[in-house]
């Protein structure tokens, strides 16, 4: 990736773990080093540290607000010439609806020496190979919303645009639909408080639990998130919540996620109708639709409490509903993740291979109909109209369905009307190893000894070492396959590397074909 610089406090790198925390500094592995050359980011006071190069999606602080009213997103200026490697805010947005705010992050930016008399906008490196490649533009003729767009096309086969296509209308009142703007690096950490998942829950069970090959996890991280604007959808249930009664002091029900919703809110919630933030778990294909239209119970399945919409205050209870997205598809146009892939990881939003998707929603319940058998409240009435399953009675909007007779460890909320449910942040979420075998967080750090073939590894460790230091001895070698073990390196026949199962016998089907980064070591360097 190009050099940049900037002025002041970098807002160009990842912010640290200090609290509050700061811009990380970027540094260059020395000669001595297994990893020389390669640049990381790193802090000096916490244990934070970054490979420049890792993949994904490396979110900034918040920017300027543009004009959407939103965050802006810091991006480094990728085409050949003299700005190449400046960095510059611009408006959040994922998809072509965004405000085409622009702003420079520094006004006195000088370009590298190496690039400085580079100014000729017709070559461009390729991002895989780096070899000189021919800038194109696309033909006003495309009916596809690529006219005039910058891209180019590399003898290796590699294809990446250069600009973003032209900017369509922001949905409004009037006009139905939504628009995704990527969150700041902050507003990242706050959602990962609401996914978080204690040490010693279980993950990968339950009713609802679908997917057959995973590899163990116990986390959920939140990978990369989107606030969610449904101009539409946000004022039919502001007026849903200004016509809802307020409930009495013994009907108040508090969600687990109250101590952490308030930083994520421009407007506070109404304690005294049972307004709450809850987290919804999607399939992929599911995501497209629920953006544009909002989410509808009317179009739900029945489940164990009635034909509604089912959200949870524990993120391993959500866990149960995801469903992988495997791969990005956004240049595959009879994809059906396509539209979806087009609207979330475009202009500079990278696709993080086998992530999940969840909702973050804002929820006004009222009073709810308190139940742990889902057909009488805990009162000893019957909770339906009629056998439909999809209304309550008494006008009501909402069940609290509590631990006992068919919930057995998280209890759950339902929703039958849509004007109490408004989407505030879509989150792409990641199941990891989070914790050693001690309870603690593990330290991520790069493979630097051992086999040859497995430098430039991520491995995982406890943070108090062996057991002379009051660690655990728990280490573990990324990734690991589908049985628990550290997959082992193999070699495809054109020499790339790719994990499979690392057992000799008795092997799962798991497989990684993103190998790990070819070092100098292997090279004979």
């Amino acid at each position: 990736s190009p050099a940049f610089q900037s002025c002041g406090t970098t807002m160009s790198a990842p912010l640290c773990l200090c609290d509050p925390p700061e811009s990380s500094v970027k540094a260059v592995a020395g000669k001595s080093s297994k990893h020389a050359g390669r640049e990381f980011w790193s802090c000096r006071i916490c244990d934070f540290f970054q490979w420049v190069d890792q993949g994904g999606t490396t979110l900034s602080a918040a920017g300027p607000r543009c004009r959407c009213g939103h965050p802006s997103h810091l991006r480094i200026t990728r085409k050949a010439g003299s700005n190449c490697g400046r960095s510059f805010w611009t408006c959040a947005n994922t998809g072509g609806n965004g405000c085409g705010f622009f702003q420079w992050e520094c006004e006195d930016w000088e370009p590298p020496e190496s690039q400085s008399s580079s100014t000729d906008s017709t070559e461009q490196s390729c991002k895989k190979c780096g070899k000189a490649v021919k800038v194109m533009t696309v033909s006003e003729n495309n009916q596809k919303g690529n006219a005039g767009r910058l891209y180019y096309r590399c003898p290796c086969g590699t294809f990446d645009w250069l600009s973003a296509p032209k900017a369509s209308p922001l949905p409004s009142a009037a006009l139905p639909g939504s628009a995704e703007y990527v969150v700041d690096e902050l507003t990242r950490r706050q959602l990962q408080k609401l996914f978080d998942i204690p040490f010693g829950t279980t993950t990968g069970v339950g009713r609802d639990y679908r997917e057959d090959e995973v590899t163990p996890y116990d986390y959920l991280k939140v990978e990369c998130a989107w606030r969610v604007s449904n101009p539409q959808r946000e004022k039919r249930y502001v007026e849903f919540v200004e016509t809802l009664p307020k409930v009495g002091q013994d009907s108040m029900v508090q969600s687990k996620l109250s101590g952490m919703q308030d930083a994520l809110l421009s407007r506070p919630l109404e304690a005294g109708k049972n307004e709450m933030l809850l987290l919804h778990g999607t399939k992929p294909e599911h995501v497209y639709n629920i953006l544009f239209e909002g989410l509808d119970p009317h179009l739900s399945m029945d489940g164990l409490f009635g034909k509604g919409t089912y959200l949870a205050e524990d993120a391993a209870k959500v866990d149960q509903y995801l469903t992988k997205d495997p791969v990005w598809k956004g240049n595959v146009q009879e994809h059906a993740l396509y539209t979806l892939h087009k609207k979330l990881y475009e202009r500079g939003v990278k696709h993080a291979n086998e992530v999940y998707y969840a909702l973050v929603c804002r929820a006004a319940l009222g009073e709810m109909v308190v139940t742990q058998d889902g057909a009488t409240a805990v009162t000893g009435q019957k909770i339906f109209k009629d056998q439909s399953r999809s209304a309550l009675k008494g006008g009501k909007v909402s069940i609290l369905a509590e631990v006992g007779k068919k919930v057995k460890r998280f209890r759950e909320f339902v929703v039958f009307d849509p004007a109490a449910l408004n989407i505030e942040f879509l989150v792409a979420l990641k199941r990891v190893r989070h914790y050693c075998d001690c309870g603690q967080a593990a330290v991520q750090r790069t493979v630097t000894n051992g086999k040859a073939e497995n430098f430039g590894r991520d491995i995982l460790f406890c943070p108090q070492g062996n057991a002379s230091g009051g660690g655990c001895k728990f280490i573990q070698m990324l990734p690991i396959c589908y049985c628990g073990r550290s997959a082992e390196v193999n070699y495809k026949r054109n020499g790339d590397r790719y994990f499979r199962c690392g057992s000799k016998r008795n092997f799962c089907d798991f497989k990684d074909w993103n190998g790990p980064p070819q070092s100098k070591r292997l090279r004979g360097n």
